[in-house]
């Protein structure tokens, strides 16, 4: 079964009948296989994402309404997480020649700054390979075209840009309660 968890911004709501202290609820979208579940709870500060935005010490006159907007009264907090296992392979590259029974060779492949990174924390699993650049080269003689897959090359203005990674891929896993 598959559960997933969306947090929406709290809302702060005045009840007619309780003009002197607004209450603050949190609705958090919830996915319980095919269904979505929305679930309305009492805030609770201290397992939220959501943290009232800290007002400067600027006075400002902003205008007062039975309900107040979430964007301007809570802000996201990002919570740093400190991974239990992080691995990184670094490679400045990787040549393969195919041969054919003839030992002559074929094809050249060459992959340039390839990386690979697993990261395991409490909250998720992350893996990330990049490959700078991707050649494959024919290397017969009578080819007609020797270069088969390179990447295309920048143009002079633009070499104080960088070149972006050929082949990026990511994949996340997040370590949800689903309660």
């Amino acid at each position: 079964m598959f559960h997933s968890v969306v947090s929406i911004l709290p809302a702060e709501i005045i009840f007619k009948q309780d003009q002197q202290r607004p209450r603050v609820v949190s609705l958090d979208v919830r996915a319980n296989g095919q269904k979505q579940v929305l679930r309305i709870t009492n805030y609770i500060a201290e397992q939220s994402l959501y943290k009232p935005r800290q007002r400067g010490s600027s006075v400002s006159v902003t205008r007062q309404d039975t309900t107040s907007s979430a964007a301007d009264a809570f802000e996201a907090i990002t919570e740093e997480v400190a991974p239990i296992l992080g691995i990184t392979v670094d490679l400045a590259g990787i040549g393969v020649s195919l041969i054919n029974k003839r030992l002559v060779e074929v094809v050249y492949l060459i992959i340039d700054a390839i990386k690979f990174e697993y990261t395991n924390s409490a909250v998720a699993q992350s893996v990330n390979l990049s490959c700078g650049t991707l050649q494959i080269d024919n290397q017969l003689h009578e080819a007609l075209f020797p270069v088969i897959l390179q990447p295309t090359p920048l143009a002079k203005e633009s070499a104080s840009v960088g070149a972006l990674p050929t082949v990026q891929a990511s994949i996340i896993w997040l370590k949800d309660q689903g309660a």
